[in-house]
């Protein structure tokens, strides 16, 4: 396993959810990613965040979020 950087994307009723930049612990064999507890609880908080937010249909329905170093 080695500590690298990912990308999470999710679907919400809002939209698309893009995280970059997110701690994962990636396999050198297989390349399968698996986050970290902090990185699962970051992603949890920020999409409970957007998802109660209201968001008008003629917005961008994206979210491009960096997480925090």
């Amino acid at each position: 396993m080695e500590r690298s950087k990912t990308k999470f994307i999710t679907e919400s009723e809002q939209g698309l959810i893009a995280i970059e930049n997110v701690d994962a612990d990636i396999c050198t064999i297989c390349g399968m990613e698996y986050l970290t507890a902090e990185s699962d609880e970051y992603i949890e908080k920020t999409v409970e965040e957007i998802s109660v937010k209201k968001i008008k249909s003629h917005q961008e329905s994206v979210f491009r979020i960096a997480a925090k170093a």
